[in-house]
Formats: C-alpha cells, sequence, structure tokens
C-alpha cells in the first residue's frame, strides 16, 4: 500500500501502537522466491499500520538483516492474531531497520512493507489495533466480539468431537486387529507347549534306546539283528528330534514377528496415521510426524520424507487394511536388516578366513629353491598395480552409482537442501545400496562428514568430486587456475584421511562439449586445456599421495583423450548400447568396451566407466533390459563401472516441485520417493554376482 510522502520524500506511515502484543513468524527468502536463507524466526508487533507493522525480534544473524536492509532478500510471515483460526500469510520487504544495543544480543526492530496480504486479513489486523486503543469506549463491540467468540468455540468444540469420533474409529480398527494378532500369538504359545512337551518325551526315549543299545552291544550273546533294529529306533528318534526342534524354531520365528508387529501397531495407534495422494500420482502412507503451512513430513518405513504443499493432492485417514499393512512392512524391513547384519558378519568370518588361508603360496620349481609369494597387494590404502585397483591389499572392482543430493521443491546440492533432509533418508539410501551389491557411489560435489560417517559404516567406497571446471572456465587464466587448485586441496586435506575415499575426481564430461559455450580444446588448444588440468592434478597428488586421481570424459569427440597421459585411473561416461532414444543394443555396448580396452593397453593404466544407463522416460519396461545389456557387457578388463543414477532427480528440467516430462528427470533406478523402478531389480542381481575382487580370490 503506498502512502504519502514527506518534504524529503521518505515514506512515512501512520502507525497505531498496540498495548498488547501478538507472536509474527518469518523465514527470509530470496525475492525470486527460489532460495531459502534462514530458519523461521519468532518476533512480535510493535504496532501496526495500513500498509506494515513493525516487528520486534532477537536473535537475527547480522547477514540476514543486512540482506533485508540492501533490498536482496524480503519476508514470507505468518501473522499469529488472536482469535484467527489459523495464521495470516504474508509477503513483505523490510522498509527500514533498527539494531538495539541494549538487552539481548542482536535484537532489531523491522519496519515491514506489505508485498502480498489479503485485504480482508490486513484490514482485520488493523481494525484489531485500533479496538486495541479505543475499547474503554468500545464495551458493546467487545460484548458482540465474545459472543462470536462463544460461537466460534462452540464450532470447535464440534470440530473436536468430530476428530475424537474419528480418533475412536481408527483405535477400534487397531484394537481388532490387535486381538487378532494377540489371539494368534496365544495359539503359538500354546502350539509352543505341547512341541516342548512332545520334544522332552522324546529325549526321553532317545536316552533310553541309546542306554539299551550301549547295553546289548555290551553283552556277548547280543544278536546283531538286535543290535541292527535298536541303531534304527534310535536314528528315527533323533530324526523326530530334529524335525521338532525345527517345528519350535519356526514357531519361535512367529511369536518374535508377532509380537514385533503388535508392537508397531500400538506405535501407530498412538500417531497420527495418514494417506498422501500426490498431485503427480502415487500414494505415501504413514504417519505424520510435523506439519506446517509450507510442508508435512512423513514417517515411511523406509524413514522420513518432507512432502511440499503444492506436491500434495490430498491427504486422508487410511483404511485399516493400509494401517495393517504398513505395520508388516516395517516389522519387514526391520527383520531384512536383521538378516543383512547376520549376513555381514558372515562376510567378515568368511574374509578373514580367506585372507588365513591365501597369506602365503609356496610353489617351487624344478631346480630352483622355494619361493614365497602372496595373492595379496601387502600395500594399505589405494593402490594402482598393472593396470588394476587396490584397496587395502585386495583387488577392487567397483560396482557403483552415480549420487546426486536433491528432493522435490528444492534446490539441488549440499549447500541447497542437504539439511532440509533428515539424515534418515541417506542412511536408508547406503543399506539399500550395500543390499544391492553396489560397493562404490559417485559423487558429483564434495560430501558432508555426516554422509562419509555414513559410507564408513556401510563400507561403501567414494569417488568424489573435488571441483568442477568446464567449458566457462578460462583455460590461460592463472587465477582461475590457482582458486581451482586452491578448492580442491581444501577438499583433499579435509577428506584425504578417510577410510571411505578410493579415488578424487576432478572433472566431469570432458571435454566439456554439453555446455552452451561448448568444447573449449579448439579455443584454446588441446596443450594449453591439458597443462591447466594437469596443474589441479599435481597440486592434488601433492596433498594426498595416498589415493588416486580420476575425472570423466566423453569419448569420440575432439579432445577427447583429455588428462589420459597424467590421471592415474581412467573415467568414461560411456552410455554403452545406446543413449536416450537412441539405443542401438550389445554391438555397440561390446565396440565400446573394445575401445576403452585399447585405451587402457595404449596408456597402461585401469579404465571404468564412470557414468551409464537408461531414462524410464524413453520407455520405461524397457530400462532394466538396457542395465543388462551394459553391465553383462563389461568384465575384468576393465576396472568397474557406475551405474546412473540412484534416484530421480526432479531439478534438472525445469520447475523442481514437479517430474517435467523431460528425459534428464527419469535416469534413476528408484523414484524420489525410493521406490524400485525395474532397472533397481537387475543392477541388484548383477552386482550382488559379481565379487568385489573381480578375479574372485
Amino acid at each position: 500500500m503506498q502512502t504519502p510522502q514527506d518534504k524529503d520524500g521518505i515514506q512515512r506511515r501512520r502507525y497505531i501502537r498496540l498495548g498488547t502484543v501478538f507472536p509474527v513468524e518469518f523465514e527470509i527468502v530470496s525475492l525470486d522466491d527460489k532460495e531459502i536463507y534462514s530458519e523461521f524466526h519468532q518476533s512480535f508487533t510493535r504496532d501496526v499500520s495500513e500498509g506494515g507493522m513493525c516487528l520486534e525480534v532477537n536473535n537475527l544473524k547480522d547477514d540476514l538483516a543486512e540482506k533485508l536492509n540492501s533490498k536482496s532478500a524480503k519476508l514470507r510471515l505468518q501473522i499469529n492474531m488472536p482469535f484467527s483460526a489459523k495464521p495470516i500469510a504474508a509477503v513483505a520487504e523490510a522498509a527500514w531497520l533498527k539494531k538495539i544495543t541494549e538487552g539481548r544480543p542482536n535484537k532489531y526492530l523491522i519496519g515491514i512493507s506489505y508485498e502480498q496480504i489479503s485485504e480482508k486479513e490486513r484490514k482485520g489486523i488493523v481494525n484489531y489495533a485500533r479496538l486495541l486503543q479505543f475499547r474503554p469506549v468500545l464495551v458493546v463491540a467487545a460484548m458482540i466480539i465474545l459472543v462470536a467468540i462463544i460461537a466460534v468455540t462452540r464450532v470447535e468444540v464440534v470440530k473436536k468431537e468430530a476428530l475424537r469420533k474419528e480418533a475412536e474409529k481408527k483405535i477400534a480398527i487397531i484394537e481388532a486387529e490387535r486381538s487378532k494378532l494377540s489371539t494368534s500369538l496365544e495359539e503359538l504359545r500354546t502350539s509352543r507347549g505341547e512341541l516342548e512337551t512332545k520334544l522332552k518325551e522324546f529325549e526321553q526315549n532317545r536316552a533310553d534306546l541309546e542306554k539299551k543299545l550301549e547295553a546289548a552291544k555290551a553283552e556277548a550273546q547280543a544278536k546283531p539283528e538286535e543290535i541292527a533294529k535298536l541303531e534304527a529306533e534310535l536314528a528315527a528318534a533323533k530324526g523326530k528330534s530334529e524335525e521338532l526342534n525345527k517345528e519350535l524354531s519356526v514357531v519361535a520365528d512367529g511369536k518374535k514377528a508377532l509380537e514385533s508387529q503388535l508392537k508397531v501397531l500400538e506405535e501407530i495407534k498412538a500417531s497420527k496415521p495418514v494417506k498422501v495422494t500426490l498431485a503427480a500420482g502415487g500414494v505415501v502412507v504413514g504417519k505424520v510426524i510435523l506439519e506446517t503451512a509450507d510442508s508435512v513430513r512423513v514417517e515411511v518405513p523406509t524413514g522420513v520424507i518432507t512432502l511440499k504443499r503444492p506436491l500434495i493432492a490430498s491427504m486422508e485417514t487410511p483404511s485399516d487394511e493400509e494401517i495393517a499393512e504398513l505395520a508388516k512392512e516395517r516389522v519387514r524391513l526391520e527383520q531384512r536388516a536383521k538378516e543383512v547384519e547376520k549376513q555381514k558378519d558372515l562376510e567378515r568370518q568368511k574374509a578373514a578366513e580367506r585372507e588365513k588361508a591365501e597369506k602365503i603360496i609356496v610353489t617351487k620349481k624344478p631346480g630352483e629353491p622355494e619361493v614365497l609369494i602372496s595373492r595379496r597387494i601387502p600395500e594399505r590404502g589405494v593402490v594402482i598395480k598393472d593396470n588394476r585397483i587396490y584397496a587395502d591389499g585386495s583387488l577392487f572392482f567397483i560396482k557403483g552409482v552415480a549420487y546426486g543430493i536433491s528432493a522435490p521443491g528444492l534446490p539441488p546440492g549440499v549447500d541447497g537442501c542437504f539439511s532440509k533432509i533428515p539424515l534418515s533418508v541417506f542412511e536408508n539410501d547406503f543399506r539399500m545400496m550395500k543390499e544391492a551389491g553396489i560397493n562404490t557411489i559417485r559423487t558429483y560435489e564434495p560430501l558432508p562428514d555426516a554422509l562419509l560417517d555414513l559410507a564408513e559404516k556401510h563400507n561403501l567406497r567414494i569417488i568424489e568430486q573435488i571441483i568442477y571446471p568446464s567449458a566457462y572456465t578460462d583455460y590461460s587464466s592463472d587465477v582461475e587456475l590457482k582458486a581451482l587448485k586452491k578448492m580442491a586441496i581444501d577438499v583433499v586435506k579435509r577428506h584425504k584421511n578417510r577410510r571411505c575415499i578410493l579415488m578424487w575426481s576432478i572433472w566431469n564430461d570432458a571435454p566439456f562439449c554439453y555446455d552452451e559455450p561448448g568444447n573449449p580444446v579448439p579455443r584454446y588448444g588441446f596443450d594449453k586445456v591439458n597443462n591447466f588440468m594437469k596443474e589441479i592434478y599435481l597440486a592434488v597428488k601433492a596433498a594426498d599421495k595416498s589415493h588416486p586421481v580420476t575425472g570423466a570424459n566423453i569419448l569420440k569427440v575432439k579432445g577427447f583423450d583429455l588428462g589420459f597421459d597424467f590421471l592415474d585411473v581412467i573415467g568414461c561416461n560411456a552410455y554403452i548400447g545406446g543413449h536416450g532414444f537412441n539405443w542401438r543394443g550389445k554391438e555397440d555396448a561390446a565396440n565400446v568396451v573394445k575401445e576403452m580396452k585399447a585405451i587402457s593397453k595404449k596408456y597402461n593404466k585401469p579404465i571404468f566407466i564412470t557414468e551409464t544407463g537408461y531414462s524410464t522416460f524413453v520407455k520405461k519396461e524397457t530400462q532394466d533390459k538396457a542395465l543388462q545389456t551394459q553391465i553383462e557387457s563389461i568384465n575384468s578388463d576393465l576396472a568397474g563401472i557406475v551405474i546412473f543414477e540412484w534416484t530421480d532427480e526432479w531439478w534438472k528440467g525445469g520447475n523442481p516441485s514437479v517430474q517435467d516430462p523431460n528425459i534428464e528427470e527419469y535416469w534413476g533406478i528408484l523414484t524420489w520417493d525410493r521406490k524400485p523402478k525395474p532397472g533397481f531389480g537387475i543392477v541388484s542381481r548383477l552386482f550382488n554376482s559379481i565379487p568385489t575382487d573381480s578375479l574372485g580370490y
């Protein structure tokens, strides 16, 4: 709302001083509303005007205050008016700021001017202020308001009564399910008791038979047929005993499963179950953790997801069958996690036994003394030997997946959305990767320490992208070279002692033909670009000699061999068999792998596929067949393969809140909410069949 200006052109407002205050929550966002600079702050009103209000806020960071003062950010408000059924939403800019020095630090007064607000609600705020101002003379009006309040309260009571009845209905459903489970549990207890009694009787019979057999053998006159008969009876008793023990074990497992399911149902009973239908299709069933004006956080069996309001078509109470299924799925996942942990223990035990058995092999040639050789490399860390990668002394074959940090409705990357995604989502991702046979994650930026911790917890290796030169880089600039070297060294120094690091990557998609400026090799010359990159490589190696350095190149373009002469490991983004709509099949895949083998032989270095995959936007049911062709086309001549990518990323084709009809938003082997796509099953089956040690040691 515009206001008159004084002689100096400074905007003034007629403020109404408030006798009482009411709370206002706000977050600071970019002018285009695409970026959120802060969490919600709590403030209180000092006074209001026709076009804005004055807020008092504690603990506002100075850099955020500066953004508001310089008009490079705005405020998204939730005004909690007294007697209002819900907060009033508004968008405003800061007309002025004043820092208060006394009292708590970073205390500010902010004069705000509305940019967006409902006209009705704006007038309501002003009228409320005037009401407070003239309250002594408005007793009659107060009585009317009191009556209105009583009416509103009555409506709220009716609403709460309806909610109470709905809750009772849900509890009745869950109680019915609980009753079924309790009955089943009682039956299992009875069955177990009967089995234990039978087992005790058989054990006694078995002991008696063993005594008879020993006595018969001790008697010289005992006939062989009598001894044979007793031995047969004893064998049958042992068999029956084993049978009963197995039955008892099945009953015990069933009892544990039912008890777990009953416990989960009790948890759901005390929570708020919800069924969310998404605007872009799909349904999420779980329990509500937190609701705000902008989003809903829902706990599902695989973790916690945050759904932005624009993504939600509807929310309703799930059916009793859906609630029961939710409990079963959670129990199933918990049991699966225990099985995986047992499998890990078994693998560790086998690895220890294998290491002991393979530690030293003694060979002897005719006429020569014995020679002690080892099939294990003695060095620790990651080393390159005979065109192969060895990690902690063992041959390492890369079974990788490309991993970007993103979520619907948020900017991608660590800075854009990592802090807004629950860590449980990443925990679930890394667990699923390990179960799928994946041993390596390829990133496109440095990872936060929390994710490196998770990688080490799940025994996953990381190929970490530490810088991102591109077609926009000035390859003749010493200033840019110095800046890139510093960025790379900073990351290497922070992460080089991490057990999960396999390699550093210092570029992607070289020679960067896909970027708008185009291939820099014709502009600067191959040697200029190559030497620029080599300087970065040498700086990284000076900072860390214990990890190899790689990069991801595009084949069959001018300058495709950028860095091949100095990199420790050569990487190629090679969509073997075809890319997107141009799928050519097995013959093409075999030819590209053959070319890569020739490159490895020429430069005497390991080579691996840093990206390959198939977008379900092209043809949904073909992803598994394409990935099978790609994975089966490689062999031990290559150092490994990385599948692009883990999940669909919605930001690539347009609006990050919607999965746009664009090939780039459908490359995942999982959907954004971690539902397996056709490719996930084939990747899991084939990767689990390929040993990490590709020679089968």
